[in-house]
Formats: C-alpha cells, sequence, structure tokens
C-alpha cells in the first residue's frame, strides 16, 4: 500500500466546476466575503478564522451549486450537526477502535483521478461476508470525514458516480440500519455536507439487493430512486465508468479496493488533529434567535411545521 495515493487533485476539474456553475475569481472572492460577513451576524454560528477559510467557503458554495442561499442554509445545518446528529458528528477521530474496525470491516472509498464528465466516483463495498464487525454509525462516521477532507483540499468534481458493491453483503449488514437515523443523514446530514448524486451503480448483485434498495429507497427522492441501476456484469459498470479509473478488483487499473480504502484511512490519519480540534467549532443553540427550523426536538426528530429537508439534490 505504500505509495498508492487516495485522491489526485484536478485543475481541469477545478475549471470545468467554475464553467459549469458560472464561477468567477472576482464573484467567488465577492462571495466568500458575503458568506464570512453573514455568519459574523448569526449570534449561535462560531468565528471561524485561519488562512485557510476563504478556500474552505469557495469548497462550500462548490457543493452549493454557488447559490449563496444554499450556501447560506446549509452552513447552518453544517454547524449544528454535532447537535442534530452527535453519534455521527461528534468524537471524530481516526483512532478511533470503531472507526479503525469500521475501515476492515467496508471500504469507503473516492477513487483518485476524476471521470472526463468531471464527475468523481465513491465505492462503498462490504469487506467481509459476515456483519459481526460492521457498525454503521462508524461507517457514517468515516464518510462524512473524508468529505470534510474534501472540503479541506479542494471541491474540484461537480457530482459523483456511486458504486455499491453488494458481493459480501449479507441480511446481518441489513439489519444493523437504524432506519430512524438513516432518515436523519439523509434529511439533515446531506444537507450539512451537500453532494450531487448523478447515478447509482449496484454491482456484483446479492440475493437479498432487493431488500437493500427497499430499506434506502424510502428516504430517497423519486428523481434519485430513477437512478439507480444495477448492473449483473463488471462489463456494464465499465461502460458507465472507464476502466482506468476503476480498483483492480472491478477489472480497471487503479490498486486494489481494499488497498485505495487503506489510503484513505491513512488520509484521515493525517487530519486527525484537525477533527480532534474541530469537536469544538459547533453552533451554541442557546444563543440562536428563535427556533432551530432543522428539528422542532431532539426527542421528535422530525421537522415541525416548518417543512422537511429536500432530499438529496441531483442535477
Amino acid at each position: 500500500m505504500h505509495g498508492i495515493v487516495a485522491i489526485v487533485r484536478s485543475s481541469e476539474g477545478k475549471s470545468k466546476v467554475y464553467e459549469k456553475y458560472g464561477m468567477t475569481p472576482r464573484g467567488v472572492e465577492e462571495d466568500v466575503a458575503a458568506l464570512k460577513a453573514w455568519l459574523y451576524k448569526q449570534p449561535h454560528l462560531p468565528y471561524i478564522s485561519g488562512e485557510n477559510v476563504d478556500q474552505w467557503l469557495e469548497n462550500y458554495l462548490i457543493t452549493c451549486k454557488n447559490s449563496l442561499e444554499r450556501a447560506k442554509d446549509g452552513l447552518d445545518v453544517y454547524f449544528s450537526l454535532k447537535s442534530l446528529v452527535p453519534e455521527v458528528f461528534s468524537n471524530r477521530d481516526p483512532l478511533h477502535p470503531g472507526v479503525v474496525k469500521s475501515s476492515k470491516a467496508m471500504a469507503v472509498v473516492f477513487l483518485p483521478k476524476l471521470m472526463p464528465s468531471g464527475r468523481r466516483v465513491v465505492i462503498f463495498s462490504h469487506l467481509q461476508d459476515n456483519a459481526e464487525e460492521f457498525d454503521p454509525v462508524f461507517y457514517y462516521q468515516r464518510l462524512n470525514m473524508i468529505l470534510e477532507v474534501l472540503l479541506q483540499e479542494g471541491i474540484d468534481y461537480s457530482g459523483l458516480e456511486v458504486i455499491i458493491d453488494t458481493k459480501k453483503c449479507c441480511f446481518g449488514h441489513i439489519t444493523k440500519y437504524n432506519p430512524t437515523l438513516l432518515k436523519r443523514l439523509f434529511d439533515i446530514g446531506m444537507k450539512g455536507l451537500p453532494q450531487r448524486v448523478n447515478r447509482i451503480h449496484i454491482v456484483n448483485p446479492c440475493s437479498i439487493v432487493e431488500t437493500g434498495v427497499a430499506l434506502f429507497k424510502q428516504f430517497m427522492s423519486k428523481k434519485l430512486q430513477e437512478r439507480m441501476v444495477l448492473h449483473r456484469r463488471i462489463d456494464d459498470l465499465q461502460r458507465e465508468i472507464p476502466k482506468n479509473l476503476l480498483p483492480n478488483d472491478f477489472g480497471g487499473d487503479e490498486p486494489s479496493l481494499q488497498d485505495l480504502n487503506g489510503a484513505w484511512q491513512n488520509k484521515l490519519m493525517e487530519y486527525r488533529q484537525w477533527f480532534l480540534h474541530n469537536e469544538s467549532i459547533k453552533a451554541d443553540e442557546t444563543k440562536r434567535v428563535g427556533k432551530c427550523r432543522f428539528q422542532t426536538s431532539l426527542e421528535q426528530q422530525t421537522f415541525g411545521t416548518q417543512g422537511s429537508f429536500r432530499k438529496i439534490e441531483v442535477d
């Protein structure tokens, strides 16, 4: 695994993002300044500073399709996530035994290179054919930690192609998913850490794939449900995702999924001190003016009379 790179940055990809969302350096500078001024005026939101703040806000703006209003809405959720979904967004430590165990039980891998379309590919795959070591909470935690790293290092992609490998998925894995927590993550987590999903590719379908799909579909928008595609042969996947981008497990030219997964675990380790420091950077609900419109109460776990969040957005 020595020398394997988790992700390769693309200046061409960044240029395509700017073009797609109508962004210019001057416009970004003005929007970032506007976001900083807005954050400063929110009494419940933390003061953020440092040499990378402007870059971070630019990256966040990209995930919000260069919309200031979406970014403001999303940032309010982002800084509230540790309170709204504490089991996933608090106490994030790459050395936590649960995180380490999760990295051995399930692969969460953003592939190193961009697609020609400018999208990135992310693969989710169980590495063990039993559920003894699998804990969905730490899988969710690893995913949001990876998204945090991408925000730190740069968003150079305009959307995601998601691959779900069910080859080693068993009924025990599915029974461990908590529907209530899943709903909160789809409704809240994807609002605070937005991603644009172009298509979901299910590969190596197992005998219980329909049960798993049914579990997740109930939390997806109809539009996203329609973008799920089942590939019974890896050749079919390669017609959608270039072979040179895929791990060798999928007949591609990149290192194995397990090695790439290890590279991402090493990448999270590089940010360990950042995650530990970031624990204290969150919203202070006691200073919020008015009620939190994202959740009327932690016990209720609904969104009150002020409407529900949008589902995962698709282009």
